[in-house]
């Protein structure tokens, strides 16, 4: 299928040919027959990726802020290639869209396949032939209603929940500062609501437009400050509530909103604008100022839009669902219309059009983007190769599944680098998937994990997908009978190690966890320098840092900090330790069942003595090394800070070591992993480590919550033989 995308190292938009999206549990499957471009949101989308570094820092500190955390925490290389990804992504565009159902999730029970809809949400309603919406950011159009006119829904949604938040009462006064899209959709919802309008904006043909379709008094920014007409339409009192669905890089907005409104009167703010709000007014005043968040309850919550948990109608009236349903029954009873909003129309292999019309300042409205009726389904796209493969064989050819910052930083280009081919990519998206095929060389685009499983020219598969997917995709993948990297963590429960351990003893195939810090170069002197000279004493202090408290890497979903990160600690010591581990217990002084681990004490005991006590720290953003770890056995101290260097002290004598970069083994354990792939033998890593490794940050979690230590059992079927205690 064709999709619209956006490159933002060069601001190109072009249509890409991607698979078909895939359809998952909870959402709908769309042919997409309309939809809307926003002139302001993608108009703004395009220019930030054309404005150069010291532009994007005075628009963003915010970002400028996460970078020099990062690093602090991570070191220049890394923040490098976060910054390098970043720049060269290509994202989709578009979010407000109508077409009609192919197929719904298996949870899905009040959609039916023929039914036309309005979609919405960014990276779901996207300018794209085919979409795969969530159920809760979909709903049914009413007779009588034609599919470009519920492709406005999104738009229609946003003003609706800012009209909700205005309170508004019947003969209010109001005004709407801005008539774009949504300005004129927000003037006739409130001439609908009974209200009397002033509508304004700086250009003379939308001015004209809301007076046409509702607005009492419509006049240009420049006859607003000209003239007192506002305060004869207000007895001199000032307006109930002012609406500003500007698009402005300015606060003039703002400013003017503040002089039309009323003492204790309402701002409601809807668009995008500066927000140095004037102080003296709002105090002057006592103005209330709400912002208005985008189509309303529910809206950035993953548990409503993405798993689809709805909120109760008695205490949640209006949901962005609901919000949508009824501007589209708003639409169906002729009480507001869009069609009039309809300024240019492209056909969709002509969509890069509208946005040079967008670029050049030409006056436009509505921008629809008309769809064929029909489309033939893609499961795979090929790539052109700007050369041959290294190699065609299939122990150097691998399939990636997920396309995340930290794959396209860091693993590809590992794997790349080691001389595998990189025969198919796929991803929950397939323009991050194709963006990935054309920036490192994959060959092919596949619509699924199941695509890539089916290639019998794949004989690996790296997964690099989100966390709670690990497990299930672990397992289809041996089934399938390939090798298997994945990255941490192997698996978020006890039960979905025991599954892959029993998919494991059916297969032949190898199976490797991303557990890199055990093949960087400290690893490897550390573990020379240890060898016969047990028990040890190991303390591995973590500046994690703080992360936003709707992180999806605090979800407990996702299995949270404990066991999405910790594992990489439990890991290293257990490769350096010389028994096996025997028992785990945890701790916290802030620990949150909900909201995740903080400042966590985890400790660990093997059969041969050897204790170890990781402190996993995330409670503030302090600027130290993000990882420093001591060993101490009865003749020697080794001390590493954050894999730069360390120190090595045996028998009063002092060595230190130092590396050019900050070496946490990734290209080694890409290169160690390929390496078992041609020359067969052993995995890299011991099953009985990945499993005990795996389990013990899961029952570190039920520690927290009971106090009472986990100790494991010898003969649980979850682990193979002891780990090898050989060197590399």
């Amino acid at each position: 299928m064709l999709q619209l995308a956006h490159h933002s190292k060069s601001g190109a938009v072009e249509l890409v040919e991607v698979p078909d999206p895939v359809l998952g549990p909870r959402c709908v499957l769309v042919r997409t027959l309309a939809s809307v471009v926003s002139g302001g949101t993608e108009r703004n989308t395009v220019q930030v990726s054309r404005a150069n570094m010291i532009q994007t820092a005075i628009r963003r500190p915010d970002l400028v802020r996460r970078l020099m955390s990062k690093f602090r925490k991570d070191g220049l290389a890394a923040t490098a290639r976060v910054v390098q990804d970043r720049i060269e992504r290509t994202t989709a565009l578009g979010y407000s869209s109508a077409g009609v159902v192919l197929l719904v999730g298996d949870e899905v029970d009040d959609i039916q396949a023929g039914d036309v809809v309005a979609c919405m949400g960014q990276g779901f309603a996207s300018h794209a032939q085919v979409v795969a919406v969530p159920r809760r950011l979909v709903a049914r159009v009413p007779d009588g209603v034609e599919p470009d006119e519920a492709a406005f829904g999104t738009m229609g949604a946003i003003a609706l929940q800012g009209v909700r938040l205005g309170r508004v009462e019947l003969g209010a006064n109001v005004a709407v500062i801005g008539l774009g899209l949504v300005g004129q959709i927000t003037v006739q919802l409130l001439a609908a609501a009974g209200c009397r309008i002033l509508a304004t904006d700086l250009a003379e043909d939308r001015v004209k437009q809301a007076a046409r379709h509702g607005a009492e008094m419509a006049l240009t920014a420049a006859s607003l400050e000209s003239g007192n007409a506002e305060r004869d339409f207000t007895r001199n009192r000032g307006f109930d509530c002012v609406f500003v669905t500007a698009d402005s890089s300015s606060s003039a907005p703002l400013e003017l909103a503040a002089q039309l409104a009323r003492d204790k009167g309402r701002v409601v703010l809807v668009g995008l604008v500066k927000t140095e709000f004037p102080r003296e007014q709002f105090y002057r005043k006592e103005l209330e100022l709400v912002v208005s968040r985008s189509t309303g309850p529910g809206r950035y919550d993953p548990e409503f839009e993405e798993e689809g948990v709805d909120y109760p109608y008695a205490y949640i009236r209006w949901t962005e669902t609901r919000n949508l349903e009824a501007f589209l029954d708003l639409l169906a009873a002729g009480k507001i219309a869009v069609s009039h909003l309809i300024s240019h129309r492209f056909a969709f292999d002509k969509a890069p059009e509208a946005y040079r019309l967008l670029a050049s300042g030409e006056s436009q409205m509505g921008i629809v983007f008309d769809y064929p009726r029909e489309s033939a389904p893609a499961r795979s796209v090929e790539i052109a190769r700007t050369k041959p493969p290294i190699s065609s064989a299939k122990v150097d050819s691998v399939g990636w599944i997920g396309c995340g910052s930290f794959a396209r930083s860091v693993l590809i280009p590992a794997a790349r680098d080691t001389g595998l081919r990189l025969a198919a990519v796929a991803s929950e998206h397939g323009l991050s998937a194709r963006s990935a095929a054309e920036k490192f060389g994959f060959e092919t685009v596949c619509s699924s994990p199941e695509d890539v499983f089916a290639r019998d020219d794949v004989g690996a598969v790296f997964i690099t997908s989100p966390h709670a997917t690990h497990a299930d995709l672990v397992c289809r993948a041996l089934r399938a009978g390939k090798h298997v990297f994945v990255e941490k963590p192997l698996a978020i429960r006890r039960d979905e190690v025991e599954e892959i351990s029993r998919a494991l003893n059916e297969s032949d195939a190898m199976l490797m966890v991303g557990f890199n810090r055990r093949f960087s170069p400290f690893a490897a002197e550390a573990r020379k320098a240890l060898a016969g000279a047990g028990p040890f004493s190991f303390h591995y202090r973590v500046n994690a840092g703080r992360v936003p408290a709707d992180h999806w890497v605090r979800d407990p979903a996702h299995g949270g900090r404990m066991v999405g990160e910790v594992c990489h600690f439990v890991d290293l010591i257990t490769f350096l330790a010389a028994g096996r581990l025997e028992q785990v217990f945890a701790f916290s002084p802030r620990f949150d069942v909900a909201g995740g681990v903080e400042d966590i004490q985890m400790s660990l005991r093997f059969s041969d003595g050897t204790a170890g006590v990781i402190t996993y720290l995330t409670s503030n953003d302090a600027p130290i090394s993000k990882e420093h770890l001591q060993i101490w056995a009865s003749n020697q101290v080794i001390d590493l800070d954050d894999f730069e260097q360390a120190w090595f002290y045996k028998d009063g004598k002092e060595r230190n070591l130092r590396w050019r970069r900050r070496a946490k083994g990734h290209p080694e354990e890409v290169a160690a992993f390929h390496k078992t792939m041609r020359r067969g033998g052993e995995p890299p890593i011991a099953f009985d480590d990945l499993a005990r490794t795996t389990i013990a940050t899961i029952e570190a979690l039920k520690c927290l919550e009971t106090g009472v230590p986990y100790c494991f059992d010898a003969e649980s079927p979850a682990f193979g033989p002891p780990a090898s205690q050989s060197e590399d």
